[in-house]
């Protein structure tokens, strides 16, 4: 009798151990597949909002558009990640800091001279932006793959 209390009781405190690791493990935020490590010197180019039609730095480049933790948008990051080291002139923009960019299913790219009349269908998705102006939009990740290749 004394020995099957101590194996309920033992069974009792792993149950609540597992509870315990698979809440924690539920409730932790993803990290950012894009943040930059400060060991680092040259990591990805976030771009602030207001910039994504004004590089400093480029005429032509690529914006990425993505959610942290988006199931959709995990092959694509991988794809991205291995653009970025062979090429600078993208940027990455997580779409959980966007205030002014809208979401929606209608975008008229042809007519957006400023960020704020962007609108993003989905996310994954890539702009190519040419002398401040989007000239073309991927939504699918095997568009943005091809694009990329």
């Amino acid at each position: 009798m004394e020995k099957s209390k101590k194996t309920l009781k033992m069974i009792g405190i792993c149950i609540i151990g597992h509870v315990i690791v698979v809440a924690v493990n539920i409730l932790k935020k993803p990290e950012d597949p894009f943040k930059n490590d400060d060991r680092v010197k040259l990591g990805y180019q976030h771009v602030e909002e207001s910039d994504i039609l004004n590089s400093k730095d480029y005429d032509s480049y690529y914006v990425y558009f993505y959610e942290t933790g988006n199931e959709k948008c995990k092959d694509t990051n991988e794809v991205v990640k291995s653009y970025v080291r062979g090429k600078s002139s993208i940027y990455v923009f997580n779409m959980e800091e966007a205030n002014d960019i809208k979401t929606g299913k209608d975008f008229d790219y042809k007519n957006v001279t400023d960020y704020k009349g962007i609108t993003v269908k989905q996310v994954p998705m890539l702009i190519h932006v040419e002398n401040k102006k989007i000239d073309h939009v991927y939504y699918k990740a095997s568009d943005i793959k091809k694009a990329l290749d």
